[in-house]
């Protein structure tokens, strides 16, 4: 039986590498759980019907420890990628004694059950413990929305930041992946969604209004999915990272960041970005412990060994992606529209005074927001399908418009601002100008102009190491610049210690009802698992959503720092996946067994041993190969 699952979220692998051990041990003692209670399975029944079982091992490949008892080996293998039973007799190649104790003896129906059995204890242990773990408590990712993409179909719908999904397609969702896993599964038609608004005004009952909304999922490549564009809601407090620098610092997982060199910080979200735009070597951070009290401490985050060339450009993001709301309602912008500035028309016959460069979201709000204070004669300046053109504001126009039309940056990404004080401005680059060179090489996009900058790192020198200066060819208004920038050298902050982490929340039952929705909730994880292989199949999913053993033993380790209630509560979902997958009609699966069986039956003769021969080796390599895919996708993910 080997080990395999979906997975449709992101892994943090290296969080996990400074866990304790005991963790890790709970971990694989867990999985360990979910291959014996298959094995045990096809192990009480054989016994049941008097077949001799060789060997009974968890693992495959060469034995690391075990002991006989009767005609059974027991044994602990190598390889940790599931287990098996060997009975007398169910290899083709085995020569049969004849004594009735061997598996080719025994009925279509005795042999069936035995096959079967393995996997019928994987749904009998996910019934047992789904229901238990519900009724002690068990913690999932809450299903609040955290980031919205803008212009993603989420954000089209109308679906905010602090809004709570409670149910997606008429089911049901109790955590954040259940959310994931629904929009990947579901088609790019529309698809209900249940919301609890960030703002829900609540009634008599204590019990918020729920609202439904319709998103249009698209496909995303990188992923292998479809998505709908929304992030995790994360926790008020960031994670401490073991042995990290804010730990080093003396900051413990009771203080709360609330200043980062003496401004102060709102949000975990703007936490995380301050940490990445830092670049000096000490910060000083101020926090609040349980005490109330606020205390100053410095962090020295670590930083990258090798600096970073850094001449001081960003992408413009000016170009519409989308609009909605009252932005499309008011007609005046349209998808590909190209934002350059706020004008104001002073006469008739004057030529447009500039009153504000657009070149982000931010900008654009400000500008609506000067819009709205002046009177009313000013105009968007914009490039439209290549043509520059003015469109006259709405008559409503204010700094909330602005959240009704998403940015993003034009189809090259070529066109940049600049950093005040870093070399790009020194050198004379002009801001809006479009790239088209660097040292003399055609670039076609933003990640084109970065790697050939970070071309000019040096190899060797130490501390006293400069980078070599970059030619730029750019061009605005029809002008083209050539100006020679000395990129500056900084090393980049990789560890501040604090890790941002998902909101979480715990859910329990009365026992009645958990044993209701324990039940219910494992006939919709097999119909997930189902949906999920069959859009593979058809080329509707990705197979890279498919993991083995390495993130099976991550999440599982995860999830042990939670507790045993969740990780009990992961163990009964593999033991589904499990079951199910075990069902397959590959050959050296349970479920190539069975097939075999029912052919037999049909027959009234078993398959010929140069059948059974053949189609057990097609299946071992199916089975190898399948085993060496989804390891591939587990390390793609670690090293990425």
């Amino acid at each position: 039986m080997p080990l395999l699952t979906l997975h449709f979220g992101a892994a943090d692998w290296l969080s996990s590498l400074a866990s304790s051990s005991y963790t890790w041990a709970l971990a694989i003692v867990g999985i360990g759980l979910v291959v014996f209670v298959h094995e045990l399975g096809h192990f009480l029944v054989a016994k049941h019907f008097g077949v001799r079982v060789e060997t009974f091992s968890l693992g495959f490949g060469p034995r690391i420890l075990g002991f006989r008892r009767g005609d059974t080996e027991y044994r602990v293998s190598l390889v940790p990628i599931g287990g098996y039973v060997k009975m007398a007799g169910d290899n083709p190649g085995d020569a049969l004694q004849g004594d009735g104790s061997e598996l080719p003896n025994k009925g279509v129906g005795q042999r069936f059950a035995i096959f079967s059995a393995g996997v019928a204890m994987n749904l009998l242990f996910a019934v047992v413990v789904l229901p238990i773990v519900l009724a002690v408590g068990v913690q999932f990712h809450s299903t609040r929305v955290g980031a919205v993409q803008p212009g993603g179909p989420a954000w089209l719908a109308g679906i905010g930041k602090g809004d709570e999904v409670v149910g997606v397609g008429g089911h049901p969702v109790v955590e954040f992946n259940d959310v994931i896993a629904e929009v990947a599964l579901s088609g790019n038609e529309g698809l209900e969604l249940e919301l609890v608004r960030a703002r829900a005004a609540v009634d008599g009952a204590g019990l918020r209004a729920t609202e439904k909304v319709v998103v249009h999922p698209e496909y995303d490549s990188a992923l292998g999915r479809l998505v709908i564009g929304i992030g995790p809601a994360l926790a008020e407090k960031p994670e401490l990272v073991r042995g990290g620098a804010a730990e080093a610092a003396g900051i413990t997982a009771h203080d709360r960041v609330v200043r980062l060199d003496g401004r102060f910080i709102a949000s975990v979200e703007e936490l995380q970005q301050r940490m990445q735009e830092n670049r000096a070597e000490r910060v000083h951070v101020g926090v609040v412990g349980p005490d109330g009290i606020e205390r100053e401490v410095v962090v020295a985050p670590g930083l990258t060994e090798e600096p970073i060339c850094l001449i001081g450009i960003r992408p413009w993001l000016n170009q519409v992606k989308a609009v909605r709301g009252r932005a499309a309602r008011a007609d005046f912008l349209a998808p590909g529209d190209e934002l350059l500035a706020l004008e104001r028309v002073e006469a008739t016959d004057a030529v447009p005074q500039p009153l504000a460069t657009i070149r982000d979201a931010d900008e654009l709000a400000a500008a609506f927001d000067l819009a709205a204070h002046r009177a009313g004669e000013e105009t968007l300046l914009l490039r439209r399908e290549g043509e520059l053109c003015r469109v006259a504001l709405p008559a409503d126009v204010d700094r909330a418009l602005a959240q009704d039309v998403a940015l993003s940056s034009t189809p090259s990404g070529r066109r940049v601002r600049l950093m005040d004080g870093y070399p790009a401005a020194l050198a004379g680059l002009p801001d809006g100008a479009e790239i088209t060179r660097v040292n003399k090489y055609a670039v076609s996009s933003w990640n084109e102009i970065k790697e050939r900058i970070e071309k000019a790192a040096p190899t060797e020198g130490g501390a006293q190491a400069r980078a070599e200066p970059v030619e730029i060819v750019a061009e605005i208004d029809g002008t083209q610049h050539v100006v020679a920038v000395t990129p500056r050298l900084e090393r980049l902050p990789i560890d501040f210690g604090l890790v941002p982490s998902v909101e979480m929340v715990e859910r329990s039952y009365p026992f009645l009802q958990a044993v209701r929705v324990g039940v219910t909730s494992a006939g919709y994880m097999i119909k997930n698992v189902y949906l999920t292989l069959k859009k593979i199949l058809f080329g509707r999913l990705s197979a890279s959503n498919l993991s083995g053993i390495l993130t099976i033993a991550y999440v599982s380790q995860s999830l042990a720092e939670s507790g045993a209630a969740t990780l009990f509560f992961f163990l009964a979902v593999l033991s589904l996946n499990l079951a199910f997958l075990n069902l397959l009609p590959i050959p050296v699966l349970d479920g190539g067994h069975l097939f075999f069986l029912l052919v037999e039956k049909v027959k009234g003769s078993p398959v010929s041993e140069k059948v059974m021969g053949f189609s057990q080796l097609v299946g071992l390599v199916l089975v190898l190969a399948l085993l060496l895919f989804v390891t591939y996708n587990d390390l793609r993910r670690f090293f990425s």
